[in-house]
């Protein structure tokens, strides 16, 4: 009797241990509590701001070089950035995604650098920055305000600019997160 009590108790604290530990494991290494993180619909949410982006979270690089006037050819990474609290702030970054993420073959002499690549962000339909990836400072794509209960409608195009050497056979990996933390 004594023996199946003990049993019973080990059993006991083993479901709870189990049941703590995965809920600190999730806290820790999911980033619950940090400045951004992903949610169950792979948006991006920061507070009442969320990035939706149709449940895509990595975008190559066109893989064929092109002139700056022809940008509109290159199929662009569409995302949202909707606000459903009051007048807020946020700040758009670009991530490069680690080569040991992708399960692609992607190595470091497979992967093109931010040097060989240009960009074209629109916002609402209109071209607000348009420059060398390798020019953006702190990984920072855009900074803005948002009023309550509206969206902003993104419209990201990276490609390999005709200038660009050594990019046949490479591509470029990337993902765009949100923070509106100051």
């Amino acid at each position: 009797m004594k023996n199946k009590f003990l049993l019973l108790c080990a059993s006991l604290l083993l479901l709870i241990f189990l049941v703590y530990g995965t809920y600190s494991w999730y806290i820790f290494f999911l980033g619950a509590s940090g400045s951004y993180g992903e949610n169950a619909s792979s948006s991006l949410k920061d507070g009442n701001i969320v990035l939706n982006d149709n449940g895509n979270a990595v975008y190559d690089a066109d893989a064929k070089n092109i002139e700056d006037e022809d940008v509109n050819e290159v199929p662009p990474y569409k995302f949202s950035i909707n606000n459903s609290g009051s007048k807020d702030k946020y700040t758009l970054y670009i991530e490069d995604v680690p080569l040991n993420t992708i399960d692609d073959g992607c190595t470091s002499d497979t992967l093109l650098n931010r040097s060989q690549l240009k960009y074209q962000l629109k916002l609402n339909g209109k071209v607000i920055k348009d420059d060398n990836l390798s020019n953006i400072k702190d990984n920072i794509l855009d900074t803005r305000e948002i009023a309550a209960n509206t969206t902003n409608n993104y419209e990201l195009r990276i490609y390999i600019h005709s200038e660009a050497e050594d990019w046949t056979g490479k591509h470029y990996h990337y993902k765009v997160v949100i923070n509106n933390k100051e």
